[in-house]
């Protein structure tokens, strides 16, 4: 569960103080997939940045699973943060890898085995209706080809929340209904 309590986030800037997020309450329970929509500016992808601590809020509480976020030691919050994941807007994919190696990156950095890191990834990259696109180069695929690479790589780790600054791109009819269901753990055999 994550609850956001009087949440608040200001900017600091030479020409003033900018209030982005101001006594944010809010809960989304275990399971929800959950959007936030508005204007261009309103603070959206903050608060998505807060839920993790990319962004540290000015005031409040971030609590996963009862856990203050806010209170935790580096160390601690490293940690944490191995069981959120997070889908960029640009997708942050790295240009020198393919879109395997891509995947395989935080499994790498977790420790997982080469050979069960690139069977995980194969399967996620099938989920994304990928699989035939693992040995190419973000270069060498579409805008909605990058945003399915950056969610099978978010949920590379099996996280518990996964988090995004953008909804996906309308895919294309293969996969089948392919959305953002395939985030829910209830629906990745692996999970």
């Amino acid at each position: 569960m994550i609850e956001l309590k009087k949440l608040s986030k200001v900017f600091d800037s030479t020409s003033g103080s900018v209030e982005a997020l101001r006594d944010v309450d809010l809960t989304i329970n275990d399971g929800e997939i959950f959007g936030i929509i508005g204007l261009s500016g309103a603070g959206k992808s903050t608060l998505v940045r807060c839920i993790n601590l990319l962004e540290r809020p000015s005031s409040g509480q971030v609590l996963i699973d009862g856990q203050d976020m806010t209170a935790l030691s580096r160390p601690e919050l490293l940690k944490m943060r191995r069981s959120i994941s997070m889908i960029f807007q640009g997708f942050n994919l790295l240009e020198q890898r393919s879109v395997l190696k891509n995947v395989c990156f935080p499994l790498e950095i977790s420790g997982v085995k080469r050979q069960a890191a690139e069977k995980k990834t194969l399967e996620l990259l099938k989920l994304v209706g990928l699989e035939e696109k693992a040995d190419k180069y973000p270069a060498q695929l579409s805008g909605g080809q990058k945003q399915r690479v950056a969610i099978a790589r978010a949920l590379a780790t099996d996280p518990s929340i996964c988090c995004a600054t953008r909804p996906p791109a309308p895919w294309t009819p293969t996969p089948p209904a392919l959305s953002w269901s395939c985030c829910a753990p209830s629906t990745r055999p692996w999970a």
